[in-house]
């Protein structure tokens, strides 16, 4: 379906009036700015539909990416401009007598993420739907993911920042896909014909409500899903305890299930907050892979093949827990025996590092998994003793065992267990790979060099470049075409402008940056660190800068314009290392 500015105009119209209940001469910016975000939506669950279809039915593999931070953006512009109808909605919009660019402005960043873990994961999932490759994000539906900035006496104070009041049309309830998360209680196993029979008993139970929020590709009709995990308790009150008056205790329950998707990272320098932070995490794990393993049984009746149909990729270590998870999966449930089910998840798990601090490595106390996780605590150790086995097998060395153990002095370190449970672990960037290999991974990087490799990020073009600067994105397109836009590779080809006059000129009487010293006035007092991004030689320097001195610093700047956008989007590629990097 062709969709133009009238069609759009009467979808808008039409969403005011039956989700909202007003005209459009009534409607209020918020609720336009939702109208219009449900028509896309509408768009895009419908394509999402034909994808899903078409995946199944081709049996195709899929990305299932993990991370608990997803730094989307705002979603109204960039998905309009994704599925090519940012004009036409522009125009839609100001012919209902709204400002299409306030409009556009005054939607809030989904709040799924504060930093630039999340803002990789968000690109990926852009950049997979747009290459077509079938591919499915998982997080928690944060109530408060990033918060509000706010200084007081000098000091920054920390407001909720309650983005689903504009945000969560994006959103949309999959209540028959709930899945259920089991907290504490005991464990008893026991053998029958060789199988280990295990029992769990006397568990709190929570229960995961995805949310799904579409992903619409750039020139393509592909529309991936990022799915948001809700905790809601089983029980909403306690009606005994309410009707006794204790109504504080009645909704109890409830509250402990809700608060697992309140708030990203809650504050972890005390006990409580450190047991929230790993339910936040076995939560989304353990709902996650309930969720695709049970979609895999519908489709191939089996789980033996798992890994050949799909690849887990973890952002950081946050997401480890899906290791021993599967494996519960795989061992109590689909009744597997454990040297199958090692073989299935190490075929099926990757591991994207982010920090090279030694003490920035994520470590969970036992006694928190005694408590919280006790089947998953059994699994773990089992995977730490026979890791520790292979380690002291190869090495014979007592210090390098104790470094690279999975558990060790009552502690479990989530990055041996990537390593241990993964088929890849990767780097961010060619120095940052090097680092893990040669040092802080490198004794497991000599045991398992075949592990590690390197996807280097890259930029999202389309988004902070075609879409944000049209003037500097169409003088792209005059030199070297559009075929950038969907493969950042061609960038290279602006390699041979870098030192063009002519080019430099049209890029500066398009009023794409300013001619050199235009605009600058006699004598500037520049900041601190102008001489650092400047060129100027100075960096001592306290008397003002002159006019002629300014504008010769920016020639010199303008001259490193195309060449430095090149280097930065030559990294754009390495999707194609991460997808590449697992088993056929």
């Amino acid at each position: 379906m062709t969709y133009t500015k009238e069609t759009l105009q009467e979808a808008i119209v039409q969403k005011l009036r039956l989700n909202y209940g007003c005209t459009e001469k009534q409607a209020t910016d918020g609720e336009v700015m939702k109208a219009c975000a449900l028509v896309l939506r509408d768009i895009m669950a419908e394509r999402g539909v034909r994808t899903r279809e078409e995946v199944d039915s081709q049996e195709k593999r899929k990305v299932h990416y993990m991370s608990m931070e997803f730094l989307m953006g705002r979603s109204l512009m960039k998905n309009a401009y994704n599925l090519e109808l940012l004009e036409p909605l522009t125009g839609a919009v100001e012919a209902l007598g709204f400002k299409a660019a306030d409009i556009f402005d005054m939607e809030p960043d989904a709040g799924l993420g504060n930093g630039g873990l999340g803002r990789l994961a968000a690109c990926y999932l852009d950049s997979m739907t747009t290459l077509e490759i079938p591919a499915t994000g998982y997080s928690i539906c944060y109530e408060l993911g990033i918060f509000k900035q706010k200084i007081v006496d000098g000091q920054q104070v920390e407001l909720p920042d309650d983005w689903k009041n504009l945000g969560d049309a994006w959103l949309m309830p999959k209540p028959q896909e709930t899945e259920e998360v089991h907290f504490g209680g005991k464990v008893r196993t026991r053998w029958d014909n060789g199988h280990l029979m295990v029992v769990h008993e006397d568990y709190t139970r929570v229960l995961a409500v995805p949310c799904d929020m579409e992903i619409a590709g750039y020139d393509t009709q592909q529309v991936n899903t990022l799915r948001l995990w809700d905790a809601k308790s089983p029980k909403p009150i306690d009606m005994k305890l309410f009707s006794e008056g204790q109504y504080l205790r009645a909704g109890e329950e409830r509250a402990m299930a809700d608060v697992i998707s309140k708030v990203l990272y809650p504050e972890d320098n005390h006990y409580e907050g450190k047991s929230l932070r790993l339910k936040q995490q076995y939560f989304f794990v353990s709902a996650t892979m309930q969720s695709i393993t049970r979609q895999h049984i519908q489709t191939y009746g089996t789980l033996k093949n798992f890994h050949e149909k799909n690849v887990i990729q973890i952002n950081d270590t946050h997401p480890a827990l899906v290791i021993p998870e599967l494996m519960r999966i795989l061992v109590d449930d689909a009744g597997l025996s454990w040297d199958e089910a090692w073989h299935i998840t190490t075929c099926s798990v990757a591991y994207t590092n982010h920090t090279v601090l030694a003490e920035a490595l994520e470590c969970w106390p036992q006694q928190l998994f005694e408590t919280l996780l006790p089947r998953v605590w059994q699994i773990l150790q089992e995977i730490a003793r026979r890791w520790q086995e292979k380690v002291e097998s190869f090495y014979h060395d007592p210090e390098k065992t104790a470094k690279m153990a999975v558990i060790w002095d009552g502690v479990v370190r989530m990055a041996n267990l990537c390593i241990a449970g993964g088929m890849a672990i990767n780097g961010v960037s060619a120095l940052h790979s090097d680092i893990l290999r040669h040092d802080v991974f490198r004794d497991a990087c000599r045991m398992e060099p075949e592990k590690f490799k390197n996807v280097t990020n890259g930029v999202d073009h389309r988004r902070w470049l075609s879409q944000i600067n049209p003037g500097l994105d169409g003088l792209i397109r005059e030199l070297i075409g559009d075929g950038y836009l969907t493969h950042a590779g061609h960038l290279q080809e602006l390699d041979p402008y870098a030192e063009d006059g002519a080019v430099l000129a049209r890029l500066f009487g398009r009023g794409i940056y300013r001619m050199p010293g235009e605009g600058i006035p006699d004598t500037v007092h520049p900041p601190p660190d102008f001489p650092a991004v400047s060129g100027l030689s100075d960096p001592f320097r306290t008397v003002p800068y002159s006019r002629r001195e300014l504008a010769g610093s920016q020639h010199r700047m303008f001259g490193r314009v195309l060449p430095g956008l090149v280097r930065s989007c030559r990294g754009y590629q390495a999707l194609s290392g991460l997808v590449g990097a697992c088993p056929a």
